[in-house]
């Protein structure tokens, strides 16, 4: 197939004087979409990642063995400039955990898992149903040295005005409302417990809390509404000083060098699964468009930086890395756009996240792209959160943005399941095509769609996209 490739260069090559800008982008994403369906690398390093190196918690040892696998690649694609950016935090280090509740006069084991950075503790108490955990949940209630019941999403019926908040953020309240325990439901069926940080700060939070299934938590949830529960809670889990990198492969561009488009993704995964979505899917997706524009020899106006980040899942420590050693060496002023990539396949589209001056230009490229792949259907969306690699980024005011993503799966998420065999080649080539076509034409436009907020801007984007509340609550709201 290798004839493919070398024609969709000539194709390239050919066209790089073409007047037309827009049929020359065509004829570029032409050759993009070629390079990638016949020599794209991603499924088969995903399986690798995720079959050779299992779960890759930060600061692990499979995780220091696949930041030097990714430097490793990013070198055999032809980057000279790949570095490391090492740093230290405070890794949890899961433990044993039991979790026995009595609902109708005799203790059973639910099956749970602890959620990160939850310390030892052995406690019985009742349980008390605080809904969705948010603060209106807690109004009239009094939870003081007792277990609550919370739903890590949105229960069916919650009115739409309602915005959800990270479980972070849910387990801040519970403390600060007295709660001596926490069991957090998963809110996706699948029988699973689920996993992920529990912190604001990095450090122990003060009370045990574990995660059980979506069908053990509406059982549960079911026995409360008639009756009284207690449940028996025993963790035990410690934390201690790590060091993870973050991964950078440095693309110069010819016309403003200074000016850098930053695609990134996690490499790190929880310690329960090789995290196959969340998020090798990611990792491997950025490595690959890597490796298709130096196969391609595509050229960019503008510098791009292709980041695998780590620890993310504990804090996004390597994003916040990043964005502050991009300010200590003056290049923070240089960073244009944040493209997150985090569990993305199958992409159909792009999340602006409130941007809405960025709509022309990506609708324009975005019909572009079903010139090229038909089944793209070209969609924009506007949804702004904070619980990914993007955060850093935005809370500087530039500009961010992910795709969009269908994935049948995704009670897989943060659990046991979350495995290779869910995820297919096409799933990734879709994601890695179209990604790096956008990410193409972002670096080469002309004029770019969204610039940096003021601080004064920053301040109205969090309020207008319902974020404020959130930062309020973690302590880092920090514009009043």
């Amino acid at each position: 197939m290798k004839w493919r490739s070398l024609l969709s260069i000539f194709f390239l090559t050919s066209l790089l004087g073409c007047e037309n800008p827009r049929l020359h982008l065509l004829n570029v994403f032409k050759s993009i979409d070629l390079e990638v369906r016949y020599n794209s690398r991603a499924y088969p390093l995903l399986q690798d990642i995720c079959g050779r190196y299992g779960p890759r918690m930060a600061g692990t040892e499979a995780g220091t063995r696949v930041e030097e696998l990714a430097s490793l690649l990013f070198r055999s694609y032809g980057f000279d400039n790949v570095f490391f950016q090492p740093f230290t935090f405070n890794q949890w280090q899961r433990g044993s955990v039991r979790l026995r509740i009595d609902t109708s006069g005799t203790f059973t084991d639910f099956p749970a898992l602890a959620l990160a950075y939850t310390p030892t503790g052995n406690i019985n108490a009742p349980i008390v149903d605080a809904g969705n955990g948010l603060p209106e949940d807690y109004k009239n209630m009094n939870v003081t040295g007792k277990i609550v019941l919370i739903h890590l999403g949105l229960l069916p019926g919650t009115p739409e005005n309602v915005r959800n908040t990270h479980r972070a953020q849910k387990l801040s309240l519970a403390i600060a409302q007295g709660a001596a325990g926490c069991i957090a439901v998963n809110p996706i069926p699948g029988d699973l417990p689920t996993t992920g940080t529990a912190t604001l700060d990095g450090g122990m939070i003060k009370i045990p809390a574990v995660s059980i299934s979506y069908e053990r938590g509406m059982q549960l949830k079911q026995s409360l509404s008639k009756r009284r529960c207690t449940a028996v809670l025993f963790t035990e889990n410690s934390s201690g000083p790590a060091m993870a990198r973050n991964v950078v492969a440095r693309f110069e561009g010819y016309e403003f060098p200074a000016e850098t488009i930053v695609v990134g993704a996690h490499l790190d995964s929880w310690d329960i699964s090789p995290g196959a979505l969340d998020n090798a899917s990611g990792a491997v997706s950025v490595l690959d468009m890597a490796r298709t524009f130096k196969a391609l020899n595509l050229k960019t106006r503008r510098s791009i930086d292709f980041v695998l980040f780590m620890a993310e899942e504990a804090g996004h420590y390597g994003s916040e890395l990043y964005v502050r050693e991009a300010r200590h060496n003056n290049r923070l002023e240089g960073i244009r756009y944040m493209f997150n990539l985090d569990m993305t396949v199958n992409t159909y589209g792009f999340n602006l996240m409130g941007r809405y001056e960025s709509e022309d230009f990506f609708r324009e490229t975005g019909a572009t792209i079903h010139r090229t792949d038909s089944s793209f259907s070209n969609t924009i969306a506007h949804f702004s959160y904070l619980g990914s690699d993007h955060a850093p980024f935005l809370f500087e005011g530039i500009p961010t943005f992910t795709p969009l993503c269908r994935y049948e799966e995704y009670h897989t998420y943060h659990t046991s399941a979350d495995t290779q065999e869910y995820i297919t080649a096409p799933m990734l080539t879709d994601n890695v095509r179209i990604s790096a076509m956008i990410l193409y034409a972002l670096a080469n436009t002309p004029e770019l769609p969204a610039t940096r907020f003021t601080d004064e801007q920053i301040r109205q984007y969090l309020i207008d996209n319902q974020l404020q509340e959130e930062l309020v609550i973690s302590g880092d709201w920090k514009w009043d």
